[in-house]
């Protein structure tokens, strides 16, 4: 083979064509679909592979159908499902694991003390958004310190 750099670069630009064009059809015949949430069952189903012992209870979908809300029975965590494109992230949460938590009418911001996913935004309806937001409150870690910010350690 010619060691050229224009036979390099014609090698690289077909590859590059060939990889976009396996990812286009494979979108194109649905070999990828983004995740949105119609109800609470499958971020129940995946709160349920993923947390050993987790049991579903009640849950609220978002607004846009990227996030779920659901409270295992008994109450004793919470389960935050997010859609990331094809993808689900799952987290339970359990008393005092929510750092901060905003509320800007029904929209809700989450604060972890947690490198990963350090922020989540919530948009539930107006019907659930008081008794969701209720229910979060009893997550956030009750602290007599200010804290600083993100990551930082307690003031003095």
């Amino acid at each position: 083979m010619d060691d050229s750099p224009l036979a390099v670069l014609a090698v690289l630009a077909v590859s590059a064509l060939a990889v976009g064009a396996l990812i286009v059809l494979n979108r194109f015949i649905g070999g990828w679909q983004d995740i949105r949430f119609e109800d609470t069952g499958l971020p129940s189903q995946r709160l349920e592979e993923d947390v050993v012992g987790f049991r579903p209870g009640e849950g609220v979908i978002a607004a846009n159908g990227l996030a779920a809300l659901v409270m295992e029975e008994g109450e004793a965590r919470l389960g935050l499902v997010l859609a990331r494109a094809n993808r689900c992230v799952t987290r339970v949460m359990r008393p005092g694991e929510i750092a901060r938590l905003e509320a800007d009418g029904a929209r809700f911001h989450i604060h972890f003390n947690d490198f990963t996913l350090p922020r989540v935004t919530v948009d539930l309806d107006d019907a659930s958004a008081q008794g969701w937001g209720e229910r979060m409150r009893r997550f956030v870690r009750q602290s007599d310190t200010q804290m600083q910010g993100e990551g930082h350690a307690p003031t003095s």
